[in-house]
Formats: C-alpha cells, structure tokens, sequence
C-alpha cells in the first residue's frame, strides 16, 4: 500500500451552505480532469474532487474507508450529498455510496466500468500493461486517448490533459486499478443501493465500454433510476466542449 492516502482537491472556496458534491475520477484518480466542469458548478454545488496518489496500490476496502472518512469530515449537519463517479471512479462511487446509504441524496454514474470483467478480451489484455516498459506503456496510452475521446469533440488542451493524466499514473497502478475492476462484485454492490436516487449516463459512442448497454442494464436493477444516454458522445465525455455536468445533475 502507498504510504501516501487519497485526499480531497477543493477547487474552490468552502461553501457549506451549498449540497455537498464529490466527484470520483477515473482510471487516472488525479481529479485534475474534472477542472473543464467546475465553472459550472461552483454557484450549485460544495465541490470536493476525490484524489488518488500516482503510486497507491490500497485495496477496495482501504480506498473505501478513506472515501467514506473524508466525506463525513467535510459534510456539515443538514448539508444535502451527492457523488458522481465516472468510469472506474463510479465503481468506487457505488461502493462508497453502499456504505454511506441514507445520507446521500443522488448518485450520478458516468460511463460506469462495472461492465470491465464482463468484456474477456479487455479484462485479459489489462493484465499485462503493468509488464510494459516506460516507451511501450506511453505508446498504449497514445493509443487509448483515441478509444476515450472522439478528436472532433474535444479541444487539443483537454487532449492534453487527458494523457498528461494517464502517463502520470505507473504502470503498475494501472494494472492495478484494472485489476480491481475485475474485482468489483457488481451484484453485492447494486443489491444494496436500491433506495437511492440514480442518475445513470452513457455515452452513446463510447469505444471503450458498453456503455448504453451497461446503464440499460444497471436501470433495471436500480428501481430509483434515471438513464439519460448522450447519443454522439465517447467515454470521456466531460471532457467534451458540449457537455456540461451542471445541466446533467
């Protein structure tokens, strides 16, 4: 386990008085690539983004506790709470929202990679990226940009950004992050989030998970759901200039 815990980066002033929002990163865990959203949110929303270190090799339960930890500290008596993952980071959201229940009043998942040990090939492939050398692994995550986005609907500095995040992470932590998306136990995890209200978004061109496919069945097993599909939009689709999570939420 790294010696260093995931944190909260609080990008703007504390604002108690505000429904509380902690957004989950992706595959990355830098939190960094929700910064094209934040102006949107920062009038409605107390806004904490989750944060995972570069190297931390800490289990689903560990990363779990800490979450859990870090909201209850932040979240001031009658302050309304909503979490919103995107990709690996609605996993971990569903996961915190299990543990958390009643005190939270709406979980957004985007693109939710719960889908990840049901695609065999990719599950397979992901095993071997923390055996790649530093050249090899910079070339994948090249060619992993052009599966998250689509070049025609993402400005040149958010494609910037998005690889400058993937290339931050160690390859080992990448392997590592995927593994524990082979992990994640789905069916344990939904069963216990039934009473809470969901909004669950896909990006109708996502080239690296099924994404439609995976909200259509996740709404059948959350009775409190919504699904809102984004029919021209790919995996990172935050990172889109049309897309603005303000008006989703």
């Amino acid at each position: 386990m790294s010696r260093h815990l995931i944190s909260f980066l609080t990008p703007h002033l504390v604002q108690p008085h505000l429904p509380l929002l902690v957004l989950f990163p992706g595959m990355d865990g830098t939190g960094k690539l929700f910064h094209k959203q934040l102006a949107g949110l920062v009038d409605r929303f107390d806004i904490r983004c989750l944060s995972i270190p570069t190297n931390d090799l800490t289990g689903w339960t560990g990363l779990i506790d800490r979450a859990v930890s870090l909201i209850i500290s932040e979240l001031t008596r009658g302050q309304a709470l909503y979490l919103c993952g995107e990709s690996f980071g609605a996993c971990f959201a569903m996961q915190v929202a299990q543990q958390l229940g009643t005190k939270i009043n709406k979980l957004t998942l985007i693109n939710p990679a719960s889908s990840f040990a049901r695609q065999p090939l990719l599950a397979a492939g992901s095993a071997l990226s923390g055996l790649f050398p530093d050249a090899l692994y910079s070339l994948s995550a090249m060619i992993l940009v052009n599966f998250l986005i689509d070049g025609d609907r993402v400005d040149a500095t958010e494609r910037q950004s998005l690889i400058d995040a993937i290339l931050s992470v160690h390859p080992q932590t990448a392997a590592w992050r995927l593994n524990l998306l082979r992990q994640f136990p789905i069916d344990s995890i939904v069963s216990k989030l039934t009473d809470i209200p969901t909004l669950l978004i896909a990006g109708g061109l996502d080239r690296l998970l099924p994404s439609s496919l995976e909200i259509s069945i996740l709404s059948q097993l959350l009775p409190n759901s919504k699904t809102l599909l984004l029919p021209t939009s790919g995996h990172a689709c935050l990172l889109e200039r049309d897309i603005h999570l303000s008006d989703l939420l």
